[in-house]
């Protein structure tokens, strides 16, 4: 819960600081490719934000928090933004990372991307849903005085903070999705943040990609 407070009050200062797509190359296999920019320590390139960190180790570590996974991290970059890149007043330095991971077994992916990942598939499709908490719900109800007010906080500074995800798979699948818009091959779905804090319904979304 407070964890996904922090994460909103990182990225409520630009409009795509997370972006995650996901390549369906088959059924059974793809690449996700992840990006995003956190702030750094005053006196090292660490993260402040224990869950989305700046080295390829603790990213290694994460991703492999899950015993059965087989997913493998390539392409990594990282390079600490120049103070012409950013006019955040609250954040002096800047990280901005980049990594992608290879997967045989889509279900790889369940406890690793933000949110709740949850995939089912059949002989020739697949169903994802993805949740991402409410902090209107009852869970705000169990956070200290402190928490609340960063709550707080954080609803009135989200205007036009956005998380963007994109979807590909071949063009000749067939996709339908319960948000977002769907183009030949992708699917592309923008969260605004202020409606995960105000709107219940924004919080699930789902689709489902038949291959032929």
């Amino acid at each position: 819960m407070f964890r996904f407070v922090l994460f909103l009050l990182v990225f409520c200062y630009g409009c795509f600081e997370y972006e995650e797509t996901i390549l369906f190359r088959k059924l059974s296999s793809g690449t996700v490719e992840i990006s995003y920019t956190v702030p750094l320590k005053k006196d090292s390139n660490e993260s402040l934000v224990k869950f989305l960190p700046t080295s390829k180790e603790e990213i290694l570590t994460s991703v492999k928090k899950k015993s059965n996974n087989n997913l493998q991290v390539r392409d990594f970059t990282f390079r600490e933004l120049e103070k012409s890149e950013t006019t955040d007043m609250y954040f002096k330095r800047k990280g901005k990372v980049s990594y992608k991971l290879d997967f045989e077994d889509p279900t790889h992916l369940e406890g690793v991307l933000i949110g709740t990942f949850t995939i089912k598939t059949k002989p020739r499709s697949l169903s994802v849903k993805r949740d991402f908490p409410n902090l209107t719900d009852n869970a705000i109800l169990d956070s200290s005085a402190g928490e609340k007010k960063i709550i707080s906080e954080t609803s009135r500074l989200l205007r036009e903070g956005k998380i963007q995800f994109k979807v590909l798979f071949p063009k000749d699948s067939e996709c339908s999705s319960n948000r977002g818009f769907i183009g030949l091959g992708n699917l592309i779905y923008q969260i605004p943040l202020q409606d995960t804090l105000e709107n219940p319904e924004s919080k699930s979304w789902e689709y489902k990609i038949r291959f032929f």
